[in-house]
């Protein structure tokens, strides 16, 4: 099957290019956060610090830092700052 493979209608929210590994490590991550913070005091931080956070896990995993799952962690501050930051789409 080619192009055409499902002829219904583009979805407005295309759900499938989400990766179900990626969204559980978040989940994970999101957990065990709740554990080490309780109460989502991660809501009383503004959404720049989330983003300077975010950027921070970015340059330790380029730079070979394996020490945290960085990437994880990153992607946890960027839904941080999305949720503080008031855009909600």
């Amino acid at each position: 099957m080619g192009e055409n493979e499902y002829p219904q209608d583009r979805e407005e929210n295309e759900f499938r290019y989400l990766s179900p590994a990626w969204l559980n490590e978040l989940a994970k991550g999101l957990t065990a956060g709740a554990v080490r913070h309780p109460g989502e005091t991660w809501r009383t931080i503004p959404a720049r610090e989330h983003v300077w956070r975010a950027v921070r896990h970015c340059i330790l995993w380029l730079a070979g830092d394996d020490s945290e799952p960085h990437l994880v962690n990153a992607g946890m501050r960027i839904m941080m700052a999305w949720e503080t930051s008031g855009e909600d789409g």
